[in-house]
């Protein structure tokens, strides 16, 4: 009886089987934790890209403005403008819309006051992957 009890103990056929079965789940959600990573990245990378663009896109419309000023003594301010965010796959185009807000003001320097306006370049876009309205906004003095 004590010899039938140790035969069993020492018995490994049944563990091959399970530490292949555990192995195997274990690569699987290594693998599947990866896919999950670089999906999320790639988003990332991509929301990243369009926020850089739009950027770049206001940076561009608050040069030009402060150029026309330099030169007309004036601004040119012409409502709401299209702007492409992104060329998407299948020749899809990403759009967004860029507007143009400009306030006055006054501010007190000691005893004398400056008046000043204020370039306000707002670009709004609607993100593909996860349909939020994103947004940049840039602003300039001009004294």
């Amino acid at each position: 009886m004590k010899r039938r009890v140790t035969e069993l103990l020492c018995n490994e056929q049944g563990y091959t089987l399970i530490e292949a079965l555990i192995s195997s789940m274990i690569i699987v959600v290594i693998i599947i934790t990866i896919f999950i990573g670089i999906v999320f990245a790639e988003k990332q990378l991509s929301r990243n890209y369009h926020d850089r663009v739009a950027t770049l896109h206001a940076s561009g419309e608050l040069e030009w403005q402060y150029y026309y000023r330099k030169t007309f003594n004036r601004f040119n301010i012409a409502g709401e403008k299209n702007v492409t965010i992104d060329l998407l796959p299948r020749n899809k185009v990403l759009p967004g819309k860029m507007g143009i807000v400009l306030t006055a003001g006054e501010e007190n320097v000691g005893v004398a006051s400056m008046t000043f306006s204020t370039l306000e370049v707002k670009v709004s876009w609607t993100e593909p992957g996860d349909k939020k309205l994103r947004t940049v906004v840039l602003k300039e003095d001009f004294y």
